[in-house]
């Protein structure tokens, strides 16, 4: 806080001295982020059609379900809201801003929390918040199912079936990609590393050092799910660029991402 000084003016009243800025001191302006549109990572390209940046599902729709425009994903099919949350999840959505009208905003509210997104814009009255906390609670049964049944898969097997996975998951982390993408045993594995050196390297071109450490994150991740005994599917790795939606609309229906700090 500035410290008043006491002088006196013309008038007779005291007047408060305002220290001048510090000239030495350049105020420097925050970087803006740079605008992106989304994308359809390959878990989903065999689910929609992409022409340009419109979306279908099928070649029977008259209409495109969503648009991909930078930072936002606009929509005038209220019924394609689970599809398009599902789009945006998969580029990154941690939460998400909506415009529309109410009807919308409550269909887009009901399909957030039903894939576990949270919505930053929008109030739901006690009937709609109950609607969302069965579906969080139906999506946190499915997950408890799911542990459940990798568990009990786990518990099924024979100690030589474990020291075969585990080897398998160390034979994994040892090689290099290129050996891990020829192995009959391990492409699969090696199929979702893959994907995330293709994401990385566009989401970080000019630090390889940051997109090392999330190939590897991914990589251990992977190796864990190895030793684990899951099944994993093959992914087809494609040029693609990691960019996180940030909005829908309702033909305006926008989303901001709420960036991690």
């Amino acid at each position: 806080m500035a410290e008043k000084q006491e002088g006196t003016a013309p008038s007779g009243r005291s007047r408060t001295a305002t220290p001048k800025p510090d000239a030495t001191k350049p105020v420097t302006a925050k970087p803006k982020r740079k605008a992106e549109t989304p994308i359809l990572t390959d878990d989903l390209t065999g689910k929609f059609l992409r022409i340009g940046n419109q979306i279908y599902r099928t070649s029977d729709d008259k209409k495109p379900i969503v648009r991909l425009e930078p930072d936002r994903l606009k929509t005038s099919n209220i019924d394609a809201l689970p599809d398009i949350v599902r789009i945006a999840k998969a580029n990154g959505w941690t939460s998400i801003r909506i415009n529309g009208g109410d009807t919308f905003k409550k269909a887009a509210y009901l399909a957030a929390a039903a894939q576990g997104l949270t919505v930053e814009n929008y109030t739901p009255s006690k009937v709609v918040q109950a609607e969302a906390d069965r579906l969080q609670a139906r999506l946190a049964e499915r997950e408890q199912r799911r542990e459940a049944k990798i568990t009990a898969s786990r518990s099924r097997r024979s100690p030589d079936e474990t020291i075969t996975l585990k080897a398998l998951s160390e034979r994994f982390l040892s090689q290099t990609h290129e050996q891990n993408a020829r192995d009959p045993e391990l492409r699969r594995a090696q199929s979702l590393v893959a994907q995330t050196i293709s994401i990385t390297r566009a989401k970080y071109p000019d630090d390889p050092v940051k997109a090392s450490k999330e190939v590897e994150v991914r990589r251990q991740e992977v190796a864990r799910r190895i030793a684990g005994g899951d099944r994993i599917a093959a992914i087809q790795v494609r040029n693609q660029q990691a960019r996180r939606v940030r909005e829908i609309t309702q033909d305006q229906a926008l989303s901001r991402e709420r960036r991690t700090r």
